[in-house]
C-alpha cells in the first residue's frame, strides 16, 4: 500500500478510484494549509519574535533537497564572518523527551544520533564552535538559545512550515530536476502545503543544478526574488573506528573498487548516481526509507547480501553511518561518503546576499 502511494505521488497521470481519494485529500488538506497561513497572516495565530536574527532553510515538497548540507555550510560561513550561530532542528524521529534537548554546546555532544535524530547528531558532528538544539517548539528553542549562547543569528533547519516564529531571511531549497514533483499537496503529490505559498520565500536556492534550467514550474514565484544554483559534491570518505577516532580519506581512494552501498535518505538514487559518477564498482545495494531506524535484523541483512555481492567495502551515507557505524561488527571496511554544497560561480552573489541581508535587515 505504501508503495502504491508513493507510486501515485510522483505520477503526473496517475487514474483510478484510489488515485481519486489521494487527489480529494490532498485538496482538503491544501485547504487546511492555506487557512493555517491566512490565520498567521491576519494576526490570529501568533507570530512570535527573538533577539536575534532568524534565517530559515527549508523547502515545499517532501524529499532530499539537501537542508542539511545547506545548513552545515550557512553556519560555517556565518562563523567565519564572526557570528555567534546556534542550529535549531525538530529532530525528526529523535527518541528525546524534553521540550527542548542540547545536542551539542559546540564543543561537546552529549546526546547520540538515535536519541537527537540522525541530522542534528551529524551537524553536531561536524560543527565546531556551533551549538545544536533540538525541539518540536521553535520558539522555546529559542529562547533556550539565546538564554544559555546569546547568538547573533539563529538557524532553523527545515522549518519553512513553522509560521509560528518570525524569520528575517527565508531561504528555499528546490531540487533542480523536478521542483514541484507534480504540482499536488501530499497525500496525491510531493508537496508540504500550496506552491502559491512560494510568496513567503526571499531567497531559492536549485540544488542538483548542474547545467539545468528547469525553472518553468517556480517561475511565477521567483519573480523579483534572487536565485541560486548549487550542488552536492563528493567531499571526503570518512571511517570511525571503534574507540571513535575518525580518519578522512579522498573519495578517489575507492575508484574501481568493488563496494556494496546502502542508504536511508530521501533520494536513494542520487547517492547512486554519485558513487557511479566517482567510477565506484557498485556490485549491490540496498534502499531504506528516509530517516530509517535500523535494527539488527537489517544489519544482518546487508552484511549477508555484502558477501553474497563479492564487494571488498561498504559504503553509505554520513546520516546512516552515525546511527550504524558501532551498532554491529562490519566484516568488511564500512566508510561514508561526505557531501558538500558548492555553488560554483554562484559563490560570491549568495554569500554577499546572505551577509548583507543579515547586516541590513
Amino acid at each position: 500500500m505504501k508503495q502504491k502511494i508513493e507510486s501515485i505521488m510522483r505520477s503526473d497521470q496517475a487514474t483510478g478510484l484510489f488515485a481519486f481519494v489521494l487527489f480529494v485529500l490532498s485538496i482538503m488538506y491544501a485547504g487546511i494549509m492555506k487557512i493555517r497561513a491566512l490565520l498567521y497572516q491576519w494576526g490570529i495565530f501568533q507570530i512570535n519574535k527573538l533577539p536575534c536574527k532568524i534565517i530559515s532553510i527549508g523547502n515545499i515538497s517532501i524529499g532530499g533537497a539537501g537542508k542539511t548540507p545547506m545548513t552545515l555550510y550557512i553556519a560555517k560561513m556565518l562563523k567565519q564572518l564572526g557570528f555567534r550561530v546556534v542550529i535549531l532542528s525538530r529532530g525528526y524521529k529523535g527518541t528525546y523527551k524534553q521540550a527542548c534537548a542540547i545536542v551539542s554546546d559546540g564543543k561537546e555532544i552529549f546526546m547520540d544520533a538515535r536519541s537527537a535524530g540522525d541530522e542534528p547528531f551529524l551537524m553536531a558532528k561536524k560543527l565546531s564552535d556551533i551549538p545544536v538544539i533540538v525541539g518540536k517548539k521553535r520558539f522555546e528553542c529559542g529562547q533556550m538559545a539565546v538564554q544559555v549562547f546569546s547568538p547573533d543569528i539563529i538557524l532553523l533547519d527545515d522549518a519553512f512550515q513553522h509560521l509560528r516564529l518570525f524569520r528575517d531571511i527565508n531561504i528555499v531549497l528546490l531540487d533542480a530536476h523536478n521542483p514541484l514533483g507534480n504540482s499536488h499537496v501530499i497525500p496525491r503529490g510531493v508537496l508540504r502545503e500550496p506552491k502559491s505559498h512560494l510568496h513567503r520565500a526571499h531567497l531559492f536556492v536549485l540544488t542538483r543544478a548542474k547545467d539545468s534550467n528547469n525553472v518553468s514550474q517556480i517561475q511565477p514565484y521567483i519573480v523579483n526574488k534572487p536565485v541560486f544554483k548549487c550542488n552536492h559534491v563528493p567531499d571526503q570518505l570518512i571511517q570511525i573506528n571503534n574507540a571513535g577516532q575518525v580518519t578522512f580519506f579522498h573519495p578517489e581512494t575507492l575508484k574501481n573498487k568493488a563496494v556494496y552501498a546502502f542508504s536511508g535518505i530521501a533520494n536513494n538514487d542520487s547517492f547512486l548516481e554519485m558513487l557511479a559518477s566517482l567510477d565506484y564498482q557498485i556490485v549491490g545495494s540496498e534502499h531504506f526509507n528516509d530517516h530509517h531506524d535500523y535494527h539488527e535484523n537489517d544489519l544482518k541483512m546487508i552484511l549477508e547480501n555484502v558477501i553474497n555481492s563479492g564487494a571488498a567495502y561498504i559504503l553509505t551515507t554520513e546520516k546512516d553511518y552515525v546511527k550504524v557505524c558501532n551498532q554491529i561488527q562490519w566484516t568488511l571496511p564500512l566508510f561514508a561518503l561526505g557531501i558538500q554544497m558548492r555553488f560554483g560561480k554562484d559563490t560570491n552573489r549568495f554569500e554577499s546576499t546572505i551577509r548583507d541581508q543579515v547586516t541590513h535587515s
